[in-house]
């Protein structure tokens, strides 16, 4: 993608968008994402007061359960759309039947924590593989303990780079399916007392589905804890003659995308603004 600042990481502060395309768009998916979003790119000249959204943007959702299920059948369907490579260049696989994007008859919008918890089964399988695989770790615990005991264990104060170190550990976290937790504490599949099935339950659930949407016509809607704001390219929000979606009725971004017609394409973005 040729967005300003491509591959920016996602651990940065940022808005998950959901971009709605017309069928057409499949032939060259990367120009149509940037012509939807020019007009809403902050550093633009000739954009509008208030209507500045991003500053940088990449595909992403299909590694880590952000995107979308893909339904029954269509897992190999080519005109999926998976995400963008790391900022490093390194490929960001994605979660078995979750994807970034693709024709939204393709996706499955059946339950809205779906693809979450496909991305906590494949977390939870990924470490058990892992551990089956490496010699055992030793809990974050052990280090905490061992640098109160001696002052000298760690010299350069790091007691999470230590921890992180470990074969086991790194593995884990360096794999996209550890969700990026882990790496300010202790991953929460570590140690987990329960079953898997009560992992994915617990972890999925409270995962936030709706998204920013940017509509066919042109409406980035914003999506807030009570209600939405829609901002139209090119307009000012104060001089804006074009009637949004109702903030009313909105139904919610899933319920929305879910009936658009099957042929619109749907491409989940992660973008800095």
């Amino acid at each position: 993608m040729l967005f300003a600042n491509k591959g920016g990481r996602s651990e940065m502060a940022g808005i998950w968008l959901t971009v709605c395309l017309p069928a057409e768009a499949a032939g060259d998916i990367d120009r149509a994402l940037e012509e939807a979003l020019a007009p809403f790119f902050i550093d633009r000249e000739d954009r509008s007061v208030g209507s500045g959204m991003w500053d940088s943007c990449h595909i992403e959702g299909g590694s880590n359960g952000a995107g979308f299920a893909i339904a029954p059948g269509c897992e190999e369907d080519p005109r999926l759309i998976h995400d963008d490579p790391r900022y490093d260049g390194a490929p960001r696989p994605s979660v078995p039947g979750v994807c970034a994007g693709g024709p939204r008859a393709l996706l499955d919008f059946s339950r809205p924590q779906l693809a979450a918890e496909r991305a906590e089964a494949a977390s939870w399988d990924l470490w058990h593989t892992l551990s089956a695989t490496y010699p055992p770790a030793s809990p974050l615990a052990a280090f905490v303990d061992r640098a109160r005991e001696d002052s000298d264990a760690f010299p350069d104060g790091d007691i999470g780079a230590a921890y992180r170190a470990q074969p086991l550990i790194a593995a884990y976290l360096d794999h996209p399916f550890s969700l990026n937790r882990g790496f300010l504490g202790e991953h929460p599949v570590i140690g987990y007392s329960g079953t898997r099935a009560e992992y994915i339950q617990q972890s999925s659930s409270s995962q936030p589905h709706n998204t920013d949407v940017l509509t066919l016509d042109g409406w980035w809607m914003e999506v807030f804890e009570h209600g939405t704001f829609g901002i139209h390219a090119f307009c000012a929000p104060e001089h804006c003659r074009h009637t949004p979606p109702d903030p009313i009725s909105w139904p919610g971004s899933e319920a929305y995308l879910a009936q658009l017609p099957g042929e619109t394409l749907l491409v989940r973005l992660h973008c800095h603004g």
